[in-house]
């Protein structure tokens, strides 16, 4: 065998250590400082995962009477005010005033 056949001469497979998994593979990432698993020139997975969740938060200003507060909505369907009614009721009229469509 050795590196005389095809199969193992693949960077894939060098990358791996021969898991057939076509370039995925575990390296240290410095954004989140642990060992996690990366593709081939797509960078961490945990990483642009979180990413892709962030962008996909819809945010709002709303005036209220102590001043501007913020309205998210999570890709969940959850709702979210930066309110002092929120923080402790779970409900504002912020919310209302809100259309998430």
């Amino acid at each position: 065998m050795g590196y005389g056949n095809k199969k193992y001469n693949r960077e894939a497979y060098l990358m791996d250590g021969g898991a057939n998994d076509e370039g995925w593979h575990n390296k240290y990432c410095y954004s989140c400082a642990k060992v996690t698993e990366h593709g081939r020139g797509e960078g961490c997975v945990p990483c642009g995962d979180k990413h892709i969740f962030r962008n996909s938060v819809k945010s709002f200003r709303v005036a209220g009477s102590t001043g501007e507060h913020t309205v998210r909505l999570y890709p969940n369907g959850k709702k979210y005010c930066s309110c002092k009614s929120f923080k402790y009721r779970k409900t504002c009229s912020h919310l209302s005033k809100i259309n998430f469509s």
